[in-house]
């Protein structure tokens, strides 16, 4: 039996933080479901229950144990003295002193308030859900009260926003509009003129009239008339046009013309190819397998109709050479024509019949629904020939570094291949030692390519003392050679310069001060040694086969840096103009005349009109109406133009300009008119201009004044 009154206040407590953790949980999922109601993804009320739920299913707060509200209550109020816990404990299993104890911190837990930190983390909690709510309730009033541009445009929201004018005797129209089949796109209606369709789709117009009439037609921007048929009782006309080319129209009633609707066609975008293996340029070494993995990510605006692979084989070389070209299909099937797809292929170069010294050039061409074809960059993948490296052609004449150095890699590579024929024959002994003795060659040949970027000297090669201190010496570079005390000396070496420089002189070149080659070369000789020393560390591993790649690289480097170090000087003598010592000097300038070339000057502003008719525009917002109409003429044949091409840009600017033209127009059309002709400018290129005159005379000019007049002796 537990002590009631400590056991109830116990109890309290715990039933008192749960409450506050399930009031800290509820506000953290209004925090959480402001935003998401806010981007419309759920309703704000299904969004606050779920994140209720995920925090108390996450946390569960129901699950305090009382054990932990005694821990809590010990480590908070030191009058408990530490003995909370023996409330827990019933009493038939306490001793004595616990029970007076229990009586004894019973007084004190009954009569106990918790502290304001107990409730902090409601607080924060409370805090960060009214900073969420009025942070969504304010970017809620600026969605309602502001109007962005949509794509930057704002005349394409203005005439969004603006309610189309239609001609009195016409009591509804009904546009039905018919996507063409590469879209797989379904039909729509709508009940405005403005039309924006995919290309190529099939517009049929229903115009009603609330009385019969004679006559009615649709006057496009590029003259042409297309008159629509009227019913029985000529007041349904109806008409039917594939529209291919973007520009805008007007409705004929009889004798009357509507203002100008949009007619934008959306074009259908060419495919898109990413490639994201292989590389562009892929070589292939020794060794490595030869099955190339080809992924790429296609795309397109309505769905891809099916994707090859075109394949090229280049063999030979020189006038022999000959090629070969196929095509390959993905594993992938375009029946669906999706949008978007994965592709991938594993090309098998050796079941090609691709053999060393071949390249593979490939492309990726995709084909959408319209029948749009897309190609992609042409890939390279090269199988070099391990036989071309061991050629000596071009070595005799052509300027190499060490040409035995050359025939050394070559010689590791040649023994390398013996060793791995013979090593059925060879004892297990044998082939180990003559496979370390390679690793000894590889390093050898490593050290010499290394004084070519200043790396430490090979003069101790082959000496055992030497060997023995590698570990050492390869690579402490931080000793002190200075502070050695030396035995030899020997007074016939007094004086001897050659003695004092190789005593207070560091003899270990920097690699990276080393001034041989230029970098592009020196970067690549040091991928070499890094081959070099991949090669080394197989070959001692007794493992000559996985070294051979690595030796077959570097050899290849090699051959690079050979082919890279030839040069051309061209044996050509220039024959300049003998020199005067009379004249030298002198500073006379008199027979120089500078050569001057009148040209005039043929350049036209093309937005010349519409700078000027931005200029009256803003004199008639100020009352002048007084302005030539010939400029504003001008500039409302650019404006159509432009609007023929992009009519959700232009339009509204071209409708409001023709107002202004009959001198119907109001401010808000003048400034309509404005940022339509603003949109057609652009910045003007630059002209020559004649260099502005110095306005005091230059220190050179003083100099050749005082020269010439014998001021300067």
């Amino acid at each position: 039996m537990y002590n009631s009154n400590g056991h109830t206040k116990l109890v309290a407590i715990r039933s008192a933080w749960i409450r506050s953790q399930l009031l800290r949980y509820l506000l953290l999922a209004l925090a959480l479901a402001a935003p998401l109601a806010l981007l419309g993804w759920i309703p704000a009320v299904t969004a606050a229950f779920i994140c209720l739920g995920a925090l108390l299913w996450w946390y569960r707060p129901w699950r305090l144990p009382l054990e932990e509200v005694a821990t809590y209550l010990i480590q908070t109020f030191p009058e408990l003295e530490d003995s909370t816990a023996l409330v827990l404990k019933p009493a038939g299993e306490r001793n004595l002193l616990e029970t007076l104890q229990v009586e004894k911190i019973s007084p004190v837990l009954s009569t106990l308030h918790l502290p304001s930190r107990f409730y902090r983390p409601v607080y924060r909690a409370a805090v960060v859900a009214g900073f969420m709510l009025l942070f969504t309730l304010g970017w809620y009033w600026l969605r309602a009260h502001m109007v962005y541009p949509l794509a930057g445009n704002s005349l394409a929201t203005t005439q969004a926003a603006a309610k189309e004018k239609i001609l009195p005797g016409i009591s509804h129209v009904r546009i039905n509009i018919q996507p063409p089949a590469y879209t797989h796109l379904p039909s729509r209606v709508q009940q405005g003129f403005n039309i924006t369709a995919p290309d190529s789709a099939g517009i049929h117009w229903e115009i009603q009239t609330s009385q019969p009439v004679q006559h009615l037609s649709l006057l496009f921007n590029d003259s042409t008339r297309l008159e629509l048929k009227p019913g029985k009782d000529s007041t349904t006309w109806t008409a039917a046009r594939t529209v291919k080319k973007s520009g805008f129209y007007q409705v004929q009633l009889n004798d009357q013309l509507s203002e100008l609707y949009q007619l934008q066609l959306l074009p259908d975008q060419l495919p898109v190819i990413r490639i994201a293996s292989p590389k562009p340029f892929t070589t292939i070494e020794f060794g490595q397998s030869t099955k190339v993995n080809v992924q790429a990510a296609l795309s397109d605006d309505y769905g891809i109709r099916d994707a090859r692979i075109a394949l090229t084989i280049a063999s030979g070389s020189g006038e022999a050479v000959r090629f070969s070209e196929k095509e390959l299909s993905f594993d992938n099937s375009f029946s669906a024509q999706s949008p978007a797809y994965q592709v991938n292929k594993v090309l098998n170069l050796s079941a090609m019949g691709m053999k060393p010294g071949d390249e593979l050039y490939f492309h990726i061409r995709v084909t959408d629904t319209r029948q749009q074809e897309t190609r992609s960059d042409v890939y390279i993948i090269t199988l070099p020939d391990t036989a071309q490296l061991f050629s000596m052609e071009g070595m005799v004449t052509g300027v190499a570094f060490k040409p035995e150095y050359f025939r050394s890699q070559r010689q590791i590579i040649l023994d390398a291949e013996q060793l791995i024929r013979e090593k059925d024959s060879l004892g297990p002994a044998r082939f180990n030692s003559r496979s370390n003795e390679l690793g000894t060659d590889q390093k050898l040949l490593r050290l010499r390519y290394g004084k070519f970027l200043g790396e430490e000297s090979e003069s101790n090669i082959g000496d055992p003392r030497a060997a023995a201190e590698e570990g050492h010496d390869d690579h402490d570079h931080g000793h002190d050679h200075h502070g050695e005390e030396h035995t030899n000396n020997d007074p016939k070496d007094f004086g001897n310069a050659a003695k004092v420089l190789d005593e207070f002189t560091d003899k270990h070149d920097n690699a990276e001060d080393a001034t041989f080659f230029d970098p592009a070369i020196k970067q690549q000789l040091k991928a070499t040694l890094t081959e070099m020393w991949k090669s080394e560390l197989q070959l001692r591993l007794y493992k000559p086969q996985e070294a051979l790649p690595f030796a077959y690289k570097a050899l290849r480097l090699l051959k690079d840096l050979q082919q890279q170090s030839r040069a051309y000087v061209a044996k050509t003598g220039v024959k300049t103009t003998p020199l005067k010592p009379e004249k030298r000097l002198t500073g006379e300038q008199d027979k120089i005349h500078p050569m001057v070339k009148k040209e005039t000057s043929t350049y036209k502003d093309e937005m010349e009109a519409v700078r000027a008719a931005l200029s009256i525009l803003d004199a008639r917002r100020a009352g002048d109406s007084s302005a030539a109409p010939d400029i504003l003429q001008e500039a409302l044949k650019l404006l159509t133009t432009r609007a023929a091409a992009a009519p959700a840009v232009y339009l509204p600017a071209l409708e409001a300009l023709r107002r202004i033209g009959q001198h119907q127009g109001t401010t808000r059309d003048i400034l309509i008119a404005q940022r339509g002709l603003q949109k057609i400018l652009t910045v003007p290129s630059q002209q020559p201009q004649p260099a502005a005159a110095p306005v005091g005379t230059s220190l050179p000019q003083r100099y050749f004044k005082n020269l010439k007049t014998g001021a300067i002796p």
